[in-house]
């Protein structure tokens, strides 16, 4: 049985070729929306004159001066190229002039990104005509203030220079706040690393001081399973709106990355929209308790650690194999990730996911292998690491003398269990 998974997303979307003996028992674990059609370039222009909860944007861009589209950055699957060029356009019906627009990268904590990046995410026309910026979250900050939870408010200054603003990014199961989009796309992307330290931590306990104290209640096993109830996200969209957030505009996406379903207006009425659909479309099949997992990592390949979440209905003991392929390697983390050997780094350092505990083997399949990729993604006791099939499948043959009970889940960067 030959079984292809998603590989190298923003480096050639090419695939990687499993060839698995036709004696086993194998489950390929799709999800629901995973046949939808792409969007057309109408679908969208549509949802920009037709949004959700507040004017069409042209009529926003009447009598302003100044606007900012800020955008989600590489970690996340959204082609950003195909939505931007309409969403100008709908400016400049507004009255808006190319030279009062700019982009800015909602990287948050993630680090910066280079020219090749933004080309590959707005498209070399964008990078060449409009002035676009990487968020710094050590500095150029404006202080807003404080929200009910007590989180200081520290956001882009730029943004807050603007009197429009536009984010736009996709909608995707998200294991601290349930899901992905709306108020997002400015806590923790446009936020200080002091607002995003008390959010993720403070409120929702997200560190490896989980040792010692339990997770927010709405922040456990949240994966996809709720939204609206999240605290961390509750806290998220009163900063957006302390910053003034006009116009959100959200997608969601099949295996290769397409964008099926769009929803813009409103930075909550519209990211609430699109989870009624999202809930649905990213729900993953569940076989029951397979001996052998095999869960890719493509949409968000450097964030692998987030494919990690199908060990939870694998039989106790069982191999965990972790697909994961880009250049990049996994993406740094000023937050969460480690910085040396001897000192963790991040002030909300994040250990290895407690749910592979009950994992006897782990293999990550990766031609890019990493001594210390962020964040521990494995206990390195249990953990193989080997670049080919090939060498992958003789590891498993090894492990299991019988036909094993298989699962495949083709992208577990965006299926989510619940």
């Amino acid at each position: 049985m030959k079984v292809s998974l998603m590989q190298n997303p923003w480096y050639g979307d090419n695939t990687l070729e499993l060839e698995l003996p036709a004696d086993w028992d194998v489950t390929i674990c799709g999800m629901g929306g995973e046949k939808k059609p792409a969007l057309k370039k109408d679908q969208i222009i549509s949802a920009l004159r037709n949004p959700i909860g507040t004017k069409p944007l042209s009529k926003l861009a009447e009598g302003k001066k100044d606007v900012v589209v800020v955008f989600d950055d590489m970690t996340r699957p959204t082609k950003i190229s195909e939505i931007a060029p309409l969403v100008i356009e709908e400016l400049k019906k507004g009255g808006i002039g190319e030279d009062h627009i700019r982009f800015i990268c909602a990287n948050g904590a993630h680090g910066t990104y280079d020219r090749e990046d933004f080309s590959k995410k707005l498209g070399e026309k964008i990078v060449e005509g409009y002035s676009v910026f990487n968020h710094n979250p050590y500095s150029n900050l404006s202080y807003l203030g404080h929200t009910k939870h007590g989180t200081p408010v520290e956001v882009n200054a730029e943004v807050m220079g603007c009197d429009l603003k536009i984010g736009i990014g996709g909608i995707v199961p998200h294991p601290q706040f349930g899901f992905g989009g709306g108020a997002k796309i400015v806590l923790p992307g446009i936020s200080s690393i002091r607002t995003i330290s008390f959010n993720h931590g403070d409120l929702g306990g997200w560190s490896a001081a989980q040792n010692f104290r339990d997770l927010h209640p709405t922040c456990q096993l949240v994966y996809g399973r709720l939204n609206a109830e999240n605290i961390l996200r509750q806290d998220s969209e009163e900063v957006a709106r302390m910053a003034g957030m006009d116009m959100v505009v959200n997608v969601l996406f099949d295996f290769k990355r397409n964008s099926t379903n769009i929803f813009a207006g409103d930075v909550v009425e519209a990211q609430r929209k699109g989870v009624e659909e999202a809930m649905t479309h990213y729900r993953a099949q569940i076989p029951q308790t397979p001996d052998l997992v095999i869960s890719n990592a493509y949409s968000k390949a450097s964030e692998s650690a987030i494919a990690s979440w199908p060990s939870v209905v694998m039989k106790e003991g069982g191999t965990l194999v972790i697909v994961y392929n880009t250049p990049t390697g996994q993406v740094s983390h000023y937050v969460h990730g480690r910085w040396g050997i001897n000192r963790v780094g991040g002030n909300l350092w994040l250990p290895p996911p407690g749910i592979l505990n009950r994992v006897g083997k782990i293999i990550i399949l990766s031609q890019y292998p990493e001594k210390q990729p962020w964040l521990e993604m494995t206990p390195p006791e249990k953990t193989i690491k080997l670049r080919t099939w090939e060498e992958t499948l003789e590891e498993i043959k090894n492990t299991y003398e019988g036909k094993p009970r298989v699962a495949v889940f083709p992208d577990a960067t965006i299926q989510k269990p619940f």
